[in-house]
């Protein structure tokens, strides 16, 4: 099981990783945490707090803009995003589902995890998804 306790420094200093993708993928706080036996890196769109970094809590990186997908719907763009990362960093991303259930359903990753090859994976694999939805609009 993968620790996911907030440690009060947290933050203070960046991974490196970070000032490579920050242009893209902003950050969000989870202020709250479900604690679900065996489901570690499962959370819910209502713990994330993108509004403000001021509340008390890990900083995660919002990969939504590029993985958020209708688990109920065909494959998208942002589909294959999701699962092209979660194939390659297996145990890494938490998955998030909105607010309304399985219609909304995104990666987030938790800033402590940014390393050089997650990061270069994110910025390949965003601008991928991004550049298929500006060929293929409506793609989702």
């Amino acid at each position: 099981m993968i620790d996911d306790d907030h440690a009060p420094d947290e933050g203070d200093v960046m991974p490196a990783a970070w000032w490579r993708v920050a242009e893209g993928i902003p950050l969000t706080v989870r202020y709250r945490a479900s604690r679900i036996p065996g489901l570690p890196l499962l959370a819910f769109g209502d713990e994330f707090y993108g509004r403000s970094l001021s509340v008390h809590g890990p900083c995660y990186l919002d990969l939504s803009q590029f993985t958020r997908y209708n688990a109920r719907g065909h494959t998208t763009p942002r589909r294959r995003a999701f699962d092209a990362l979660i194939a390659a960093f297996p145990d890494v991303f938490s998955t998030v589902i909105g607010i309304h259930g399985p219609d909304a359903v995104w990666l987030a990753l938790r800033l402590t995890r940014l390393t050089d090859p997650i990061g270069d994976a994110l910025l390949d694999v965003r601008a991928r998804t991004l550049a298929d939805l500006a060929t293929n609009p409506g793609t989702g």
